[in-house]
Parts: structure tokens; C-alpha cells; sequence
């Protein structure tokens, strides 16, 4: 284990100043302030990225999975030690690790992992045999590793008011809904015990907020807004790839936007170029690809670039339109400017977006278009296609995980996007601020944080 080298090295440090700098310390309380908030414990994927950060990142930390990834994306072994696949990936063997732990106190068993996984991959049939699980699927399944390693294939079981009971290095501690969420070290995870006492997380705080309570230091590691100025003095920021997508997904069975043509006009009306310079600072990159460059290598073969006088061509001969209701996240700023933007764009091809933000007189269903910001969670193309594909309800993007080439995926994600009831915009990063407290910070390119590794000075 990363910690266990970590205290062999200070241990045999030889200079004494050094040692009193970077020695790793047990103990301590890390304060994390986040934008979103949760109210229960469901594993679900979520449209709105700040939740879906936010539970994330508990999930990470609290429960472990049968696979996980390495800073690379490459499959490493966690709760599962081995595994082989047989009928062109139909067939996958799993070796389940023996002696796991579990925060209830109980030991991991087989069946509570198929428990896990059938609840949230309901087409897989999975049965086990002494410590090997074997998991069955009608079709192939050749990413199987990528999504056994994503968040909502974590093995949780459910404990007093649903919270998750893992094996992971931290575990649920105190639970206020909406407002704040309390991990304690897990002292028998079988990956060893955490530095840290207990991780504070402080939910539902705006930027803004975050930034003073770190300057002020009320808290050690906080969100930033990658798209504006960093605050003065605010510690270590940390970015990763472009993990966000902003995309317009039409509202299905809605008349005022059933023919194909609005929705085309729409797409080809938008300003992407405009929006990522103007309004998203150059971060991230425009797009009119559901995947990331990084994930897919494939984005700049979509279009991108705005064309009015195409948009005008296909709105003109459909004669007066109603205006088309546009929604989006009330307490995300940034996707409030796209919105707008989103609208303004649409006026120069005649099409009326009326924006307006969510609330709970008006979801998201009420509304023509929403504006979505999805949080993608993984570095594999199949994964993360039907991820989107199960979030906007999508059914061809499911054929994305029985895709085994690079040619493949693209055919699935061209004949999703064909008849612009998507509408993809661009890809964010996230970014972190840290205190200079903060030591051995671990993120991976596409955003998993592990806080077992981490470790915080003492007060002075």
C-alpha cells in the first residue's frame, strides 16, 4: 500500500527538517466543501454533474468495486483478484478476494456482490460457485472491466435509513440530508487503514462560499470553477480531462418540437466556438460529440461549427413555430449563461427558446428542451455512452457496450446523434483547490479522488 511506503520512507529519513515537513500523519479531520447535496443513499446516474460528483465520490471511498482502474484506465484487481471471459465475453469468471471485511462488521460474500450487481445490470445473470462468481449476458460484453469499475457498479449493501455499508477505507458516519455528510476511518479495510480520521463534507456550497472558507481556512479542499478567475492565495488547483458534457436533449412526446427539422436548425444555429471562448474561458474543448477527444479520439470528425444560413434553410418553409421552453439547473450559474447563449443563438435562425430555470414548480419534463450537464465518470468510450444513453434515455446508445472497436462506437453514437434529439455543446473539467495542509493528493484524468492516501498537517 501507497501509505504503508510512504511511513516506511519518513521512517528512514535522515534529515530532521525534512522529516517534520513531510511526514505522513494519522489522524485528523479533512474539511471538503462541495456544490452539490444529496438527501438519501441511491446509486443512480444522475443529469445534474454536481450530485453525481458528490456522490461519486462517497461512493469511491466507501465502497469498493470488483474492478478498479489504474492513473493510465488500465483494469487493476480490487474486490475481484482474477477473472477470465469465455464465449466472445459472453461468459465472465470472477475469483472473488477471501476475507474482505465489511463496515457492519460481517465478511464480503459472493452472493452480496451478486445482490449488487443485479440490482443496477438487470440483463446480466450472475451466480456464484464457492468464490467465484460467474456473470452471463446475451449479448457480448467486452468492456465488462470498465464497467465494473464505474461508481453505480460499487458493492454496497444497505444499512439503517439506506446508508451504504462497503468495504472501502472510509465509512458513513454522520448524515444531515441536504447539508452535510461525515466518513470515519474504517479501521478492517482490507486495503489498510486511512490517515485520515474522519472527512467532513459540507454540501450545497457555491463557489463563492468555498473560496472564503478556504482563504479563511474553514476548509481544506474545495470546488473551483475551472471557466473563472482563480481566487487570490487559494492553495493548489488541480484539473482534470474534460469530464463534463453540456448537451441539449429534447423532451420526447412534446409536439412543439417533433419535427426533426427545429431540432436540426437548432443544432446547426449554436455558436460552440463562441460559448467555449466567451463563456467557458477556453476550457474544455467545443463539441458536437457526445465523447470527449481524450475518450473517444473521434470528436473532431463532428461537425461543430455553426452555420445560420443552414439553420435559416431548414427552419423557413415550417412557417410559424411555437417558442420552445428551454430549462436548466437553477444553482449552476455557468449553465444559466449557456442557456442564454443557447437562446440568442436560436433567435438568429428564427427558432424562440424561452429560458428558464428548473424548480419545483417546473421540472425539467414540463419543459421542450433541458439543458443537461452530465458528469461522464469514466475513461472507457462503451462505458460512458451508456451511462449517457441510460441518464437522456436513450436505447441505441446501449449497443455501445457490446461495441468492440473504435469504428463500432463511432456507428453507435453517429446513429444516436442522427436525428438531434441530442444536441451536444461541449466538455468541461473539473478542478479542485486545496490547502497547503493537504498532502498526497490522488485524482485521476477523469476525476476519481481517493482519500485514503491523503493525510493533513496538525494544527498549529
Amino acid at each position: 500500500m501507497k501509505r504503508i511506503c510512504l511511513l516506511l520512507v519518513a521512517a528512514l529519513s535522515l534529515a530532521p527538517i525534512a522529516w517534520t515537513a513531510s511526514r505522513p500523519r494519522f489522524g485528523g479531520t479533512l474539511r471538503v466543501e462541495v456544490r452539490g447535496a444529496i438527501s438519501s443513499f441511491e446509486i443512480t446516474d444522475d443529469a445534474n454533474a454536481s450530485r453525481a460528483l458528490l456522490r461519486d465520490l462517497v461512493l469511491s471511498n466507501v465502497c469498493d468495486r470488483l474492478i478498479t482502474l489504474n492513473a493510465n484506465g488500465d483494469p487493476q484487481p480490487s474486490l475481484a483478484t482474477t477473472w477470465r471471459s469465455e464465449r466472445d465475453a459472453r461468459t465472465w469468471y470472477f475469483v472473488i478476494r477471501d476475507g474482505v471485511n465489511l463496515q457492519s462488521g460481517t465478511v464480503l460474500t459472493p452472493q452480496a456482490v451478486i445482490t449488487a450487481l443485479s440490482a443496477q445490470n438487470p440483463d446480466w445473470h450472475a451466480r456464484a460457485s464457492g468464490n467465484e462468481l460467474l456473470i452471463q449476458s446475451e449479448t457480448p460484453v467486452p468492456n465488462i472491466l470498465y464497467q465494473l469499475a464505474a461508481p453505480h457498479n460499487s458493492i454496497c449493501l444497505s444499512g439503517n435509513n439506506g446508508q451504504w455499508i462497503g468495504s472501502g477505507p472510509l465509512q458513513i458516519g454522520d448524515f444531515q440530508p441536504g447539508q452535510q455528510i461525515e466518513l470515519r476511518a474504517f479501521d478492517d479495510a482490507w486495503q489498510g487503514r486511512p490517515f485520515l480520521d474522519r472527512v467532513r463534507i459540507q454540501m450545497g456550497r457555491s463557489f463563492a462560499d468555498q473560496a472564503a472558507d478556504l482563504q479563511t481556512e474553514r476548509a481544506d479542499l474545495i470546488e473551483s470553477d475551472p471557466t473563472q478567475t482563480r481566487p487570490a492565495a487559494a492553495g493548489t488547483l488541480s484539473f482534470t480531462e474534460p469530464v463534463e458534457l453540456f448537451a441539449l436533449a429534447f423532451t420526447p412526446n412534446h409536439p412543439a418540437n417533433a419535427d426533426p427539422s427545429v431540432r436540426e436548425s437548432l443544432a446547426r444555429s449554436l455558436d460552440r466556438n463562441s460559448i467555449h471562448s466567451v463563456l467557458l474561458h477556453r476550457q474544455g474543448q467545443p463539441s458536437a460529440s457526445l465523447l470527449p477527444e481524450w475518450i473517444s479520439g473521434y470528436d473532431h470528425l463532428f461537425k461543430s461549427t455553426q452555420d445560420v444560413s443552414a439553420a435559416r434553410q431548414l427552419r423557413n418553409p415550417l412557417g410559424s413555430l411555437l417558442p420552445l421552453s428551454l430549462t436548466f439547473d437553477a444553482n449552476d450559474d455557468l449553465a444559466r449563461l449557456v442557456a442564454e447563449r443557447a437562446a440568442l443563438n436560436a433567435r438568429e435562425a428564427g427558432i424562440t427558446l424561452q429560458p428558464r430555470a428548473e424548480n419545483p414548480s417546473f421540472r425539467w419534463f414540463n419543459a421542450d428542451v433541458r439543458l443537461v450537464r452530465l458528469r461522464l465518470g469514466s475513461p472507457d468510450k462503451g462505458t460512458t455512452l451508456s451511462k449517457i444513453g441510460s441518464i437522456l434515455n436513450v436505447p441505441k446508445l446501449q449497443g455501445a457496450q457490446s461495441a468492440a472497436t473504435p469504428e463500432a462506437m463511432f456507428a453507435v453514437e453517429s446513429d444516436a446523434l442522427k436525428d438531434y434529439s441530442i444536441i451536444p455543446i461541449a466538455h468541461v473539467p473539473e478542478a479542485y483547490i486545496r490547502a497547503s495542509t493537504v498532502h498526497d493528493w490522488s485524482m485521476t484524468s477523469w476525476g476519481d479522488i481517493g482519500l485514503a492516501d491523503l493525510w493533513v498537517e496538525a494544527p498549529k
